[in-house]
């Protein structure tokens, strides 16, 4: 019985459990590209104050400052389509998940199930306890 209540439980919870290995994933998705991207942009930034150190004249200055912030906003706009391909896949495989679920739900019959269950062993008992005796008080001074 205990086997069988164990298995139960556990095949209900399989949805969660799946659930929570998708968010798990995509967490460490997210993760991985906000790592790579900020290390990206640390060492761009780096690289583009040594050439604007190296830079003589203000006009070749202001173009590498376009230029750098032109490749900056691609590499931006790369990782955000990146973390909303990653959302985007999460959302889909939580939705099949959820609609698996929910098609499980609707074949099981409860009725029939809560009908093998046993509720009296919960249910109080009319048969009264005898009270223990009680001592007597101590007396008022």
């Amino acid at each position: 019985m205990y086997d069988t209540m164990m298995k139960t439980f556990a095949d209900q919870m399989a949805p969660f459990n799946k659930a929570a290995e998708i968010n798990k994933k995509t967490a460490e998705k997210l993760f991985e590209l906000q790592s790579a991207y900020m290390t990206e942009m640390f060492n761009a930034g780096m690289t583009q104050f040594k050439a604007l150190t190296g830079a003589t004249e203000p006009k070749s200055a202001v173009e590498m400052q376009i230029a750098f912030y032109k490749d900056m906003e691609a590499k931006l706009t790369a990782a955000a389509e990146q973390e909303i391909a990653a959302l985007t896949t999460a959302r889909e495989e939580l939705s099949s998940v959820f609609e698996e679920s929910m098609a499980n739900l609707a074949e099981v019959d409860y009725l029939t199930e809560m009908s093998n269950f046993d509720f009296t062993a919960m249910m109080p008992t009319a048969e009264k306890k005898p009270r223990a005796a009680r001592k007597a008080a101590a007396p008022k001074a």
